[in-house]
């Protein structure tokens, strides 16, 4: 088999007719085949790259490769049939009043659209990397701010526990301090300048009444430690579950890079720069033009001798009446059976 004949045949094209017509008939068929496999092997690098984006299969380039490989074969099915159904109209402007032209047209601009977006991301793949990037160092810090309000708020209760208990303290030593002057003999003032020591040596009943006020407040101290040593506990394990739960969800954050992701930092590139979106388009609309350029090539490419016979065959098969042909295929049948 020629390497012609193949092209010939991804057209969907006769050969045997095709062996009776002029050289520059075949070529243009030999054309038509060519732009059948382009839109082929876009299909294969764009399903191979959105493949390759999937979490799954990232490490798996056989894989990837085999999806992508299956998908332009789908492609080339669908395309082939496209070409290949189509038969040349002598001019133009009946090719414009059938209406299968428009829904070839459509099938193969949907074609177009479905092979051209992985190929944008792939065109953008860099400035891709670098959004996310930048989306997960942004969200990582929004992880580690939302996790610091919550450790924040554990830590301030054991602020408080520790201010409590401090606090309590310094009533006991100011306290204690009063007692040993009292008992010392010693005057001495508040902060109010009011005197809280009677200035008399020894235990006497004010002494007396102060060392019970010291040991009341020595009891409200171990009440308030013991009371304190379960509430520290319970806030000190959910504070160190709330700093393990922080690195390993910032962790976790960090190693998905799937294309839906992509997706979204396209589009933010696109909010951010206008000449993306400008880009973009202009990308899609030329995917679309390779996907359906065989179909409009061989739609609007001038009247050949092998589209006029496809075309008198057409003719042919609408003129044939049931009757003719039920009665050309009964005499044939008993042909075959004398034989």
């Amino acid at each position: 088999m020629k390497i012609s004949d193949f092209f010939i045949w991804c057209a969907g094209s006769d050969t045997v007719l095709l062996s009776h017509c002029s050289k520059k008939e075949r070529n243009k068929h030999i054309g038509y085949g060519t732009l059948v496999l382009v839109p082929a092997t876009l299909a294969f690098v764009s399903m191979s790259f959105a493949l390759s984006t999937v979490e799954g299969i990232t490490a798996l380039p056989l894989l990837y490769f085999f999806g992508g490989f299956i998908w332009s074969l789908i492609i080339f099915s669908f395309d082939r049939f496209i070409v290949s159904t189509h038969i040349r109209k002598m001019d133009n402007r009946s090719e414009l009043k059938n209406p299968a032209f428009f829904l070839r047209m459509g099938f193969a601009l949907i074609l177009g659209i479905v092979i051209s977006h992985p190929l944008v991301m792939l065109y953008f793949d860099g400035s891709i990397q670098d959004q996310i990037t930048e989306n997960t160092i942004a969200h990582k810090k929004k992880i580690e701010k939302e996790f610091d309000a919550k450790i924040f708020n554990i830590e301030f209760k054991l602020r408080r526990l520790d201010s409590s208990e401090k606090s309590k303290l310094e009533q006991r030593d100011i306290q204690f301090e009063i007692v040993t002057k009292e008992i010392d003999g010693e005057v001495i003032k508040n902060s109010k300048g009011e005197i809280t020591t009677t200035g008399i040596y020894g235990k006497g009943p004010s002494a007396e009444n102060k060392i019970r006020q010291l040991n009341t407040i020595e009891e409200e101290l171990k009440s308030l430690r013991v009371n304190q040593v379960v509430e520290r506990k319970s806030h000190n394990s959910e504070l160190a579950q709330l700093k393990n739960q922080q690195d390993s969800t910032i962790s976790a954050y960090s190693t998905y890079t799937d294309y839906l992701r992509r997706e979204m930092a396209l589009e933010q590139l696109k909010e951010k720069h206008s000449i993306v979106r400008i880009t973009q388009y202009i990308l899609i609309l030329l995917f679309i033009l390779v996907d359906i350029l065989p179909f409009i090539f061989k739609t609007f490419s001038p009247f050949g001798m092998y589209d006029r016979i496809l075309l008198d065959d057409d003719l042919l098969v609408q003129e044939l009446d049931n009757e003719s042909r039920r009665e050309y295929l009964e005499k044939l049948y008993n042909q075959i059976s004398e034989a």
